[in-house]
């Protein structure tokens, strides 16, 4: 899920910044008086904000969007791919089978059926047991 941010000035991307580095950091285990005395988030701003010629930017259209990559919940992700499974839904258990050409070819028959690889279509077999 993505979430977009809009800011329009310089100081409305240095606080969007500053929150995150907030949060960030007391997640982490930083005491108030630790965090009030970085100024990674001032770094990172200004960083952003050259790099990416956020004043131009702003006078061309009026403001930027960002989109953030978002959990469920509607949390920041911080790492990007694929969500992770639930144990129920993990497959834990690999398995090598030797068939006769006819079954091989039945098994083929029905994944191309149901528009699945044949490992998909033998976990949907055996639901039907």
């Amino acid at each position: 899920m993505n979430s977009q941010i809009t800011f329009s000035s310089y100081e409305e991307l240095e606080q969007l910044l500053k929150e995150k580095f907030y949060k960030k950091a007391k997640f982490i285990g930083f005491s108030d008086e630790e965090i009030q005395l970085s100024i990674i988030y001032k770094k990172k701003a200004k960083e952003l904000w050259e790099k990416h010629n956020c004043q131009q930017i702003i006078e061309q259209n009026g403001s930027i969007t960002i989109e953030s990559w978002m959990d469920e919940e509607g949390n920041r992700r911080t790492k990007r791919g694929r969500p992770r499974k639930d144990k129920s839904e993990k497959l834990n258990f690999p398995l090598h089978v030797r068939l006769d050409e006819e079954s091989f070819r039945k098994l083929n028959d029905y994944a191309k059926e149901h528009d699945v690889n044949a490992s998909k279509a033998i976990r949907m077999i055996l639901k039907d047991l």
